[in-house]
């Protein structure tokens, strides 16, 4: 769900915002790099610090990002480079996210866990793929849409982790 938004907005953004539309593709290559980056990392990381330090962790960054972003696109501050930063750092705490909290669902499944992985991944899909289609649809040629939704669905993303953990974070 995080970042459906970005899916169906990036190429506006590349194109009509910052005006790099030939280099469109090598771009959000550089974005799918980074969540790459990020599981591998992940892997290396979920033995020593666990799948909910490192989910909730990567949670909240995600959202200190996200605000970074809305202040300076609020502002009109963010040009390229720094979306570029942020965006990768975004998607990269996307991919730590995905997967820690994918496994932690799973957890408590048993012999259910493929079923329930199908649920979870079809549920995500539809929530995704409609919170992605109005950000997409909210596009008014600025990163403005884009910003907001990262910063609205990430602090949604920490209230429910805080209220499915009994306010217990890390």
């Amino acid at each position: 769900m995080l970042c459906s938004g970005f899916l169906v907005s990036s190429q506006q953004v590349f194109t009509q915002v910052f005006g790099r539309g030939p280099y469109f593709p090598v771009a959000f290559a550089s974005v799918a790099l980074a969540m790459s980056a990020s599981s591998f990392l992940n892997a290396r990381l979920v033995g020593r610090y666990g799948m909910r330090r490192l989910s909730h962790g990567a949670t909240t960054a995600f959202a200190f990002l996200s605000a970074v972003m809305g202040v300076l696109a609020w502002t009109g501050h963010l040009g390229f480079w720094p979306f570029m930063g942020l965006l990768a750092g975004l998607m990269f705490l996307v991919g730590m996210v995905f997967s820690n909290f994918n496994a932690l669902a799973m957890e408590p499944q048993g012999h259910l866990a493929g079923t329930a992985s199908s649920a979870i991944g079809s549920v995500s899909t539809l929530v995704g793929a409609t919170i992605g289609y109005g950000i997409g649809q909210a596009y008014d040629g600025t990163l403005l849409p884009m910003a907001t939704g990262y910063v609205l669905l990430s602090l949604v993303t920490l209230a429910i982790v805080a209220t499915t953990e009994r306010g217990r974070l890390y």
